[in-house]
């Protein structure tokens, strides 16, 4: 992961895209601060999946599930043999 200020994000990014496949991740700042991610993308990238977890309502109904599963005792993915 690589960390670049807007500023430095605008003057290169055609660079930082080309370079993205090997960086993997680019966190951009502003004044300082997280401000947005770019993430490469190829035909193997399941972007509807990557959008979905960027949801907090997507984490809260995970939540809700594994506690469900919890009282109705079903089996935790850590507890199933390979």
């Amino acid at each position: 992961m690589k960390i670049e200020s807007l500023r430095e994000v605008k003057a290169k990014l055609s660079k930082i895209i080309k370079e993205l496949p090997s960086e993997r991740s680019v966190v951009i700042t502003k004044n300082g601060r997280p401000c947005a991610a770019l993430f490469p993308v190829t035909e193997e990238t399941d972007l509807e999946s990557m959008l979905l977890t960027q949801q907090k309502g997507f984490w809260q109904m995970l939540d809700r599930a594994h506690k469900e599963g919890e009282k109705k005792g079903f089996t935790k993915l850590e507890d199933l043999q390979d």
